[in-house]
């Protein structure tokens, strides 16, 4: 506080103090906020996974990943066993240098995330489509083969 401040005169000591206290909160908020995202802890600067549902149906699975504003060409799956591994990056919104952001919840840059499925599945049936920010995976369940009988023959006793 600076009493030399001939404006400061005519506000009351304690709306003085308020005001401080106010101003020290708001370097402490902006700072701390400032920070905390250079370091990837917060703001739009953090890895997110997306949000994921996996359904299982009869005859299939259904992974539903929500990818708002992610294209489908900046987007790749992988399936290794009953791993689905989706793999993307978000675009970054550049703004001009006069302008103030005031929050930034909305992640940018490259996200990774494996999603173990329920049931095996069959390789060569898979489908992917992205329509109004979801990504739909389409997965057709392995077919289990029945059991067979194996017979078993009397060898010569040489290997």
């Amino acid at each position: 506080m600076n009493d030399s401040n001939p404006d400061n005169n005519s506000v009351p000591p304690v709306e003085r103090v308020r005001q401080e206290v106010d101003r020290w909160l708001e370097v402490v908020r902006s700072t701390g906020e400032r920070t905390l995202e250079s370091l990837g802890l917060t703001g739009a600067n953090r890895q997110t996974n997306p949000p994921v549902d996996i359904i299982e149906l009869p005859d299939e699975i259904l992974v539903q990943i929500d990818l708002p504003g992610v294209s489908a060409e900046s987007v790749e799956l992988s399936l290794v066993g009953n791993m689905l591994t989706v793999t993307g990056s978000r675009p970054s919104h550049e703004f001009a240098s006069d302008v103030r952001v005031h929050l930034r919840e909305r992640g940018v840059g490259s996200f990774q995330r494996s999603i173990p499925l329920p049931a095996a599945v069959n390789n060569d049936a898979i489908r992917a489509e992205t329509r109004d920010g979801l990504l739909t995976v389409t997965l057709r369940k392995a077919t289990l083969t029945t059991g067979r009988s194996i017979p078993v023959s009397r060898g010569s006793g040489t290997l």
